[in-house]
């Protein structure tokens, strides 16, 4: 009796289905937004859709289709939510953002400022302000028109940049979170060339590029690659990352496998607008084309001194271009409001100018390696001196 109690209680929650307002089969899915300047000075909105009816094959029971399982809509607007409506309007299926992942933004119009799309963020109740933002040259909406030849989507190789650690993964949460609008983004590459899985024919190639530096939400300058990797020491964004160094020894190549790192920054005690940025990690080797001797200890303090050299350089090299643009973009000022409220108060207003004439920052390195792989030497060496 006790059981059909129960079975009773529970009958209607089993039969009334989906719980929310609109049956999956009347979404369409975001997978990306993309936002450029259209020739008329409104905004482009581009959205990628996955298309349900051709993800599943029609020999496994499905309706199927050869075509491509994703498309791309867009229109132009004054603001993201005019242009979105249009296409709206447009479409069977109400658009759904909770599956929103990335938003990838042109260069020209970040550059002008990405303030009214962070609004929209904040705004829209199922949209993630924990998604990827990235910058393109160009087009962003071209980002689209990739061969994904590993992944299904296009928007999800942009994606699996920042998963992987190979760029930024910079979100909106990020931006929402500084007062100044100063922030660093993952800024994309793009050409064009011969594709061997599409039978030789030219096609869109996207990777990692450069680094996108942002002031007061426009993005005022840029971090060459090389540079840009010390912006992931200072994010704490580097385990499991490849340092390549040049051995001491004889100049040749020696890579490090960066097992943990952790970057620690600190205003000085003794003035106001210097700061100290620890950084310790480990690495093991993970492969070495010098004839340095790993069995010696010195001689592996030596390498590890090298490679503090070389990061320590790319590090500094990146702050100063943020301090050229007048960008904070590594909030060296957020860190003196916490420990120096009232030093801070007084410069609060002017701090893109403290920070360009009078910020000084000290780096100090602490790296060590802690295992030279399965043979302390290059098997050459030992059949040479064998």
């Amino acid at each position: 009796m006790e059981k059909l109690k129960w079975l009773i209680l529970l009958l209607p929650f089993v039969l009334t289905g989906c719980w929310s307002q609109l049956e999956l089969n009347e979404r369409a899915f975001v997978a990306g937004i993309y936002v450029d300047k259209a020739a008329n000075g409104d905004m482009e909105i581009s959205l990628s859709f996955t298309l349900p009816n051709r993800l599943v094959p029609g020999d496994l029971g499905g309706a199927g289709s050869s075509g491509k399982p994703y498309t791309i809509q867009s229109a132009t607007g004054k603001s993201i939510t005019e242009a979105y409506k249009k296409i709206q309007a447009t479409l069977t299926r109400n658009i759904s953002w909770g599956h929103t992942r990335i938003i990838i933004i042109s260069e020209e119009m970040a550059r002008e400022g990405i303030e009214d799309i962070l609004e929209f963020v904040i705004r829209e109740p199922s949209l993630n302000i924990n998604q990827t933002i990235l910058i393109a040259p160009g087009k962003a909406k071209e980002i689209e028109e990739l061969t994904p030849i590993f992944e299904r989507f296009p928007s999800f190789i942009p994606i699996s940049f920042t998963q992987r650690k190979v760029t930024l993964d910079t979100t909106s949460k990020n931006f929402l979170e500084v007062d100044n609008g100063d922030m660093i983004v993952g800024l994309l590459s793009k050409k064009y060339m011969k594709m061997l899985s599409e039978g030789g024919k030219e096609g869109l190639f996207v990777s990692p590029g450069e680094m996108a530096l942002f002031r007061n939400y426009k993005m005022v300058g840029k971090l060459d690659t090389k540079i840009g990797r010390g912006a992931f020491w200072l994010r704490n964004l580097i385990k499991g990352t490849e340092v390549t160094i040049k051995s001491p020894t004889d100049q040749k190549l020696v890579s490090l496998l960066v097992t943990a790192a952790h970057t620690k920054i600190r205003p000085s005690k003794n003035e106001p607008f210097t700061f100290n940025v620890d950084v310790t990690s480990q690495a093991n080797i993970s492969e070495s084309q010098s004839n340095v001797n790993l069995s010696n200890e010195k001689d592996v303090a030596q390498l590890e001194r090298t490679a503090e050299r070389q990061i320590r350089n790319r590090i500094e090299a990146s702050i100063m271009a943020s301090q050229d643009v007048k960008a904070d973009v590594f909030q060296f000022g957020e860190y003196l409001s916490w420990y120096k409220p009232k030093i801070w108060k007084g410069v609060k207003e002017n701090w893109p100018e403290v920070y360009h004439q009078k910020a000084k920052i000290n780096v100090r390195l602490d790296l060590q390696i802690k295992r030279l792989g399965a043979e302390n030497n290059p098997f050459w060496i030992k059949e040479k001196n064998s």
